[in-house]
This record gives structure tokens, C-alpha cells and sequence, in this order.
């Protein structure tokens, strides 16, 4: 029955952004190489698009994205606008999908994500990528995974207690957009987000690995760019606890929590949902002045 009602509502949360999505212009001038098998198992979700300037002749830096949707909702499709606008700007981004609850849990998407980069990774050499300066970013149950993913690269200690092999990719730097980064910390939320973990998960070794201050003494955090915003109702807080955490234990990062703008507040994950308005703009600027900032760093994980 529960699982009917989530469906429900994010089959009415697929029906608004099918909406919006049919409003945004995508930018003029990237080349797309879509529906690449990253597992050859035939399932819909085991793709990936490869976006990047038409005429490029050097070689870019490479952004990674994962889109969020709640562990149980959306594609690549959902965020496909906000990367090609990622990648007009002068990057090859790299756009997943990954299977959805309830066929998987998260640790089940953690394992897709992993197969992504091992594929990302084969095939770096096939697209104008900078092997040396790649970074990543998620959104909402995206940035979750996406933080989650960038530990699992620096630490064999946590890909051991997950399960994963090392994918062979290290990141300059993360960007997580209104990131759902505490699985388990007995608010409200977690009520929602335990489901997502599966019944038995304070079973498994991993299980206590689900909030993101069980994993920074595990791994080397690359440096963390992190957004929020005064309408976002699902992970302001979360976002901001989890730069308090950042900022407590020394690492890099940044935060950007943005006011009212022009009177109006801004939602979850706003860039994300309207890449082409000024304020997303100024946002998504701010997220890749944080990654060429952190370009030319040695990786040192």
C-alpha cells in the first residue's frame, strides 16, 4: 500500500516536470551522444548521454551528473536540459541513469553508479575529456548519491563495507545541489528515506554507513560545493548541517544558500529545474568557479 501511494505521488511529480520540461529551450550548439549501454543487460536504466561543444578540438574538463527524483523516480531525461547547459559551457558531461526504488535499494544504486564509471572510465579517451580534471555532481536524492559516490572512490575502507570494486575514477571536487546527505537521523524525513535503505538494512555492515558523518573518517573528501536555497523545504536543512560538518572537520567547500529572489523564494533544487533563468545561471557559474578553482589541484586519495 505504501509503495502505491509514493508511486502515486511521484507519478504526479513526473506529470509537472514532464510539463516544465516541454517549456525549457535546450542550448543550441552541443553535440549529444545519447543512449550509450554503460551494462550490456538491455535494462532502460543501464544508460548514459555524453554532451560537449559542437567544434571542440581540446580536450575539456568533465562534469558527471547523477539526478535525483527521491531514489524512486526519473532518468537522465529529467536533468538532460540542466546538463546540456552544463556542457555549453565548456565541459563533457557525462548524464546516468540508475534503477529505482522499489526494484532496488540505494545500496543496489550506489552498484549501478559505479558500473557508470567503470564504463565512463573505459571510454574517457572516446570524448574531448580531460582525464585529470573530472568532478561531480547530484541533486536532491542525487546529491546523496553523488556524495556517497565520491567517498566510495577515495576509500577502500568503505567500498569494502559496500561491497563496490573501485571504479578508477577520483574527483577534484563535488557539487551537490539541495543534497539529502542524513539516510537515518531520526527526523522526520527519515521516515521517508529508511525506506529507501530496505527493510533489513540496520542488518548489514553498510547500514551504519548511511549519513554522511559515519563516512568522512573513512576517505579524503574531495572539496564540496554545496546549494540551497529558502525554498527548499526538503533539504535546506540538511544542506546546512552538513556544511557545519564540512566546516567542523577542515575540508574545502563551499555553501551557497540563496534568499528570495525578487520577492519570491527558491525552490529545491532550482537550478537544476530552471537552468535558463538569471538566478540558476549565477548559481551554476558559482558551482563550476568552485570546480576550475580546484581544476589544477593534485588528488591526492
Amino acid at each position: 500500500m505504501l509503495n502505491k501511494i509514493l508511486g502515486a505521488f511521484w507519478q504526479n511529480t513526473k506529470n509537472q516536470d514532464d510539463k516544465r520540461i516541454a517549456t525549457l529551450t535546450p542550448p543550441e550548439g552541443v553535440y549529444e551522444s545519447d543512449n550509450h549501454e554503460y551494462l550490456p543487460d538491455g535494462h532502460i536504466y543501464h544508460k548514459l548521454d555524453v554532451y560537449y561543444p559542437e567544434g571542440t578540438t581540446d580536450k575539456l574538463p568533465v562534469i558527471i551528473d547523477i539526478h535525483g527524483g527521491g531514489w524512486m523516480y526519473g532518468d537522465k531525461e529529467l536533468n538532460k536540459i540542466y546538463c546540456l547547459t552544463l556542457a555549453k559551457k565548456g565541459y563533457v558531461v557525462f548524464n546516468m541513469s540508475y534503477r529505482l526504488y522499489p526494484e532496488v535499494i540505494v545500496k543496489d544504486q550506489l552498484w549501478d553508479i559505479s558500473q557508470a564509471l567503470k564504463w565512463i572510465k573505459a571510454h574517457l579517451s572516446d570524448f574531448p575529456c580531460d582525464e585529470n580534471n573530472i568532478c561531480l555532481t547530484g541533486d536532491s536524492a542525487g546529491g546523496m548519491l553523488s556524495f556517497f559516490t565520491a567517498m566510495l572512490s577515495s576509500s577502500s575502507e568503505l567500498r569494502n563495507i559496500y561491497e563496490l570494486e573501485d571504479a578508477g575514477i577520483r574527483f577534484n571536487a563535488v557539487g551537490l545541489t539541495s543534497p539529502m546527505l542524513f539516510m537515518d537521523d531520526g527526523t522526520v524525513m527519515s521516515l521517508y528515506t529508511r525506506i529507501m535503505l530496505g527493510k533489513n538494512y540496520k542488518n548489514e555492515k553498510w547500514g551504519a554507513y548511511v549519513n554522511m558523518d559515519r563516512l568522512l573518517p573513512l576517505g579524503k573528501v574531495p572539496p564540496v560545493f554545496l546549494l540551497t536555497s529558502s525554498g527548499d523545504i526538503l533539504a535546506r536543512s540538511q544542506t546546512r548541517k552538513g556544511a557545519e560538518l564540512l566546516k567542523e572537520k577542515g575540508i574545502d567547500f563551499q555553501l551557497m544558500d540563496f534568499e528570495k529572489h525578487e520577492g519570491t523564494d527558491l525552490p529545491h533544487v532550482f537550478p537544476v529545474l530552471h537552468p535558463e533563468s538569471e538566478v540558476s545561471g549565477r548559481a551554476i557559474d558559482e558551482m563550476l568557479n568552485f570546480f576550475s578553482e580546484h581544476s589544477k589541484k593534485e588528488i591526492n586519495l
